[in-house]
């Protein structure tokens, strides 16, 4: 299956269905192009089971569904920031920028971590997966970096 004639194809049909799940332009557009990267990933897993519409229903689907997961992800990290103002310093309104602005100095390993943990609502296994570390030691290195902040707070 040539991945270049189902853009062709069906791009505008992603996109319509981007658009009437998410609501917004931009975004469906941005949705649009993570559906098609995961086609370009997933084309030979395709064994023309169903039509192809229909997989790309789903896969768009599920990448729409993705997005309002992070998306209350993110919100909620952020209530928590505002409730609780754990990484902020002085009055700065923003934590993610407290939380790179301070961590540079400590460990990259524990910054890098801390900005993917808490500021793009990335799962701890997540982490560990994709660096090829051990979950534990995501924990300690994010545990290290909170601390680290903490005590400059």
């Amino acid at each position: 299956m040539d991945v270049l004639q189902i853009w062709k194809d069906n791009a505008g049909y992603v996109l319509n269905l981007c658009e009437r799940y998410l609501r917004d332009p931009e975004m469906a557009e941005d949705v649009r192009q993570e559906v098609f990267l995961k086609i370009i990933n997933n084309v030979r897993a395709f064994k023309s089971r169903s039509a192809v519409r229909t997989w790309l229903y789903a896969i768009t689907f599920r990448c729409c569904v993705d997005y309002f997961r992070l998306k209350k992800k993110q919100e909620l990290i952020m209530e928590e920031f505002m409730r609780t103002e754990t990484f902020y310093l002085n009055d700065c309104q923003s934590p993610i920028w407290e939380v790179n602005r301070i961590s540079r100095t400590q460990c990259p390993i524990s910054q890098l971590f801390i900005e993917l943990h808490y500021g793009e609502g990335w799962e701890r296994e997540e982490i560990a997966a994709v660096f090829g570390y051990s979950i534990a030691h995501v924990n300690k290195k994010i545990q290290t970096g909170v601390q680290y902040l903490q005590k400059l707070i």
